[in-house]
């Protein structure tokens, strides 16, 4: 009896987990959620472990929904990989460390360990690509294309720009836009900088106070430092874009241009790392909360991208939905297994930028 290939991907962070899994024919037979799978989160334990507990019982309950549904049962199934394409996960030792454990478990499948960027490239692209991410952090990953089959992560040749955390970078994302806000008004109480716009600092002064549920702005400290709340952080953000897109506060319109402008230029960092291949038109994948706020990053986006000269045309693509399709694909393909899949139905317009 011929067995069918299954290939399961998963796209993980600080929030939730999202699995899927398709069949060697492109069809999707499973989607399931869990829990957050950045192993780092978990302080007080030893989160690699409570990963990788938690990601293999998600694929054996995913399975054993599949198998009940056949009529032939679990044996016309054979699961062949699982990619995991996890926040937390960019550096080598964090992949190896996270491999070893769900190995640990005994599993008969084989096992692939990546960061969350690699899901979001293969959603969209056949054979590699750029992704511009900006959520609560920031991060801009290139694929360049695959020319032959490759076995590991390793093999694949990805270059980055950005994703040093809060403290280090994440310039234009969420959390940053934020901060850079409250700095703004703590320089106008610290006497350091003059409001260009009295009624304008008081209200958003006061918004911050309110969203914060503090009297007075050193009471915001412990969010930033006892215990440090990025989520919450960077969730403010939402109601900045929202007081921004009247068109009236010209501090809140300003710092979108500058987060518009952080973002482009990480682009623009990796556009010499195509290479020969470069060409005048590039398509990239914009994903995050922040691009729900396009149009007041967009002015800002096209004066960073006027740094350079050698694309001229910028074609933005958003994911519908989520990209736990993407590391189903990609684990097809570390088993050198080529699924015929139409991407195009996950992938939407947000732009075309001609410079």
């Amino acid at each position: 009896m011929k067995r069918i290939r299954l290939f399961a991907g998963i796209e993980g962070g600080g929030t939730k987990t999202i699995l899927s899994i398709i069949d060697e024919y492109g069809n999707v037979l499973i989607e399931s959620s869990g829990g957050p799978s950045n192993p780092w989160q978990f302080s007080n334990e030893d989160g690699f472990k409570i990963v990788a507990k938690n990601i293999t019982q998600m694929v054996n309950d995913a399975i054993e929904k599949v198998s009940n549904r056949s009529l032939i049962g679990k044996e016309i199934y054979k699961l062949e990989s699982l990619t995991c394409c996890l926040s937390g996960t960019g550096s080598k030792i964090a992949r190896e460390r996270l491999t070893q454990e769900i190995h640990s478990i005994h599993v008969d499948y084989k096992v692939f360990v990546t960061n969350d960027s690699m899901a979001t490239v293969f959603s969209a692209f056949e054979n590699g690509g750029m992704v511009l991410i900006s959520g609560t952090g920031s991060y801009c990953v290139l694929v360049n294309p695959l020319e032959k089959e490759f076995k590991s992560i390793d093999e694949i040749e990805l270059y980055s720009s950005g994703g040093w955390g809060s403290i280090l970078g994440d310039e234009g994302s969420a959390f940053w836009i934020t901060v850079q806000l409250i700095k703004y008004i703590i320089n106008i109480d610290d006497n350091i900088v003059k409001p260009d716009d009295l009624n304008e600092y008081n209200e958003l002064k006061e918004l911050i106070l309110e969203y914060f549920k503090i009297k007075s702005l050193r009471e915001i400290l412990p969010y930033f430092y006892e215990n440090k709340q990025s989520d919450k952080i960077a969730a403010m953000t939402e109601k900045l874009a929202k007081i921004a897109s009247l068109g009236q506060n010209k501090t809140l319109l300003d710092l979108f241009y500058k987060a518009g402008y952080e973002l482009a230029i990480r682009i623009v960092s990796l556009i010499p790392n195509y290479g020969d291949d470069v060409k005048n038109e590039i398509e990239i994948v914009c994903t995050g909360s922040v691009f729900k706020s396009w149009a007041l990053l967009k002015p800002g986006f096209i004066r960073g991208l006027k740094t350079q000269s050698v694309v001229t045309k910028f074609c933005l693509v958003e994911i519908d939905g989520n990209s736990s399709i993407g590391a189903c694909i990609l684990s097809s393909k570390l088993c050198s297994f080529r699924i015929d899949i139409n991407l195009d139905k996950h992938t939407s317009k947000l732009d075309i930028i001609v410079i």
